[in-house]
């Protein structure tokens, strides 16, 4: 008798394993919007101090940051970029100049996201130093745009925005 009610004990477990599994799935881990983090280098010199692997802007990109008048220069170059998910719950980290980690970006969501925008945590890293913390608002259409060191004989621009069709 007793063997019995262990078997159909056990039977139900196993029927209801499943369902109570997806009962516990982690909701933090849903993506709520992806990031876009940009590394530039900009200068008043040469821009072929930037390296072989820099690269000429984009028409947009460029007019994006001319737009910016803390950010004149007469020359720019992209640099590297890193698309990571924003998960609901969870920190995550771009990393812009693979296979570098001299910057890299810690973010999490602050709010979930509204009409294209969402409200982010971002901490910079440079050099595995924190420099920079903030509670920034992002969009597509403005991204935050932080003024990082000196490189080379100018500066590199660290972009961050919300990935297009978020």
């Amino acid at each position: 008798m007793r063997r019995a009610y262990y078997a159909t004990v056990g039977m139900l477990w196993l029927l209801l394993a499943p369902w109570l599994a997806a009962e516990g799935e982690d909701t933090g881990r849903q993506e709520v919007s992806n990031v876009r983090v940009t590394v530039f280098y900009a200068t008043n010199g040469d821009p072929k101090q930037a390296g072989q692997k820099a690269r000429a802007l984009t028409e947009d990109q460029e007019a994006s940051l001319r737009e910016q008048p803390q950010l004149e220069f007469e020359h720019y170059r992209w640099m590297g970029e890193d698309m990571q998910p924003v998960l609901r719950s969870y920190e995550n980290w771009a990393q812009p100049l693979k296979p570098s980690d001299e910057i890299l970006l810690k973010f999490e969501a602050g709010s979930l996201p509204t009409a294209g925008a969402i409200k982010l945590d971002l901490e910079l890293w440079l050099s595995r130093k924190k420099v920079l913390k903030t509670h920034s608002p992002l969009s597509e259409e403005r991204p935050l745009f932080v003024l990082g060191p000196e490189w080379r004989g100018g500066r590199l621009i660290i972009s961050v925005a919300l990935a297009s069709g978020t």
